[in-house]
């Protein structure tokens, strides 16, 4: 064996090692997120006669007020704003709060946009987030959101109706 088929095999020996370390490192971090889900029970809300487009929506969740609004208009590909008011009655704090946007019977990719809490006052946080919907080939309006709210106990998920405007020419 000569000195280049040696270096060539000590690097080829050495990338696949990166390769396994890189998939070992993503697939533990994968599996702690999962193991974390699993964990916590998930609790479907229905949101009954609540349009945050018109007026807040305030929903109860064990120990917890929220008000959700959105933007009264919104457009297709033009950033809207989504904003989630929360009051907690016990030390309940919410991890993380996150929304996506779906269509029932129609895949229209992943819109899934995370909140930034934006505020925090004893009990009572503000989290605020934009997002952005993509236009569907069908002419549908007929949107809905899935507000996903996190604490250490549970994994709550609100669905709201939203109406998509075409142009806002």
């Amino acid at each position: 064996m000569n000195f280049k088929t040696a270096l060539l095999n000590k690097k080829i020996i050495t990338l696949l090692f990166l390769f396994l370390f890189i998939i070992i490192i993503t697939s533990t971090q994968y599996l702690k997120r999962e193991n974390l889900s699993i964990n916590k029970k998930i609790i479907n809300i229905p949101a009954v006669n609540c349009h945050a487009q018109k007026n807040m929506c305030t929903v109860t969740l064990d120990d917890i007020n929220l008000g959700i609004s959105f933007d009264r208009n919104v457009y297709y590909l033009k950033k809207f704003t989504v904003s989630v008011w929360s009051e907690n009655k016990e030390n309940t704090d919410i991890e993380s709060i996150q929304i996506d946007f779906k269509m029932k019977n129609m895949n229209m990719g992943v819109n899934r946009f995370k909140l930034d809490k934006i505020n925090s006052e004893n009990k009572r946080q503000q989290w605020q987030g934009k997002a952005l919907l993509p236009v569907c080939v069908t002419g549908r309006a007929d949107w809905f959101a899935e507000l996903e709210v996190v604490t250490k106990q549970s994994q709550y998920i609100l669905s709201l109706p939203l109406f998509v405007q075409k142009s806002s020419n």
